[in-house]
């Protein structure tokens, strides 16, 4: 399938999740983006390794307010996220497992 078939915007399946350390920073992304481009109330740290918030069922940074699935710090955004690609196994794999924009997950959305 081509990456122009999934409209990430309308999608957001891989910022969803039920995994409290579904993201964990690399060290590349702190040295990236440095120690204050994320903010700190969105991450944790857990056995020496920083992960992102995602306790609400999705990515912290994930703003959902206009009905659509925007992050607010694209620019910053890790390594992980920079790497995943629409339509790839990764990708259709979050969609079966979250559903469109967290259906699967969202406890305001019955699946």
């Amino acid at each position: 399938m081509s990456d122009t078939a999934f409209d990430c915007v309308a999608c957001g399946a891989c910022c969803f999740s039920r995994h409290p350390r579904y993201l964990v920073l690399l060290p590349e992304d702190q040295a990236r983006v440095g120690p204050h481009a994320l903010p700190p109330d969105s991450l944790f740290e857990e056995a020496d390794r920083t992960f992102i918030d995602f306790s609400c069922g999705h990515c912290t940074h994930l703003d959902l307010t206009t009905g659509q699935a925007l992050c607010r710090v694209y620019d910053h955004r890790p390594e992980a996220c920079r790497a995943f690609r629409a339509g790839s196994f990764e990708c259709q794999k979050a969609i079966r497992a979250n559903g469109i924009m967290g259906e699967k997950v969202r406890p305001d959305r019955v699946a």
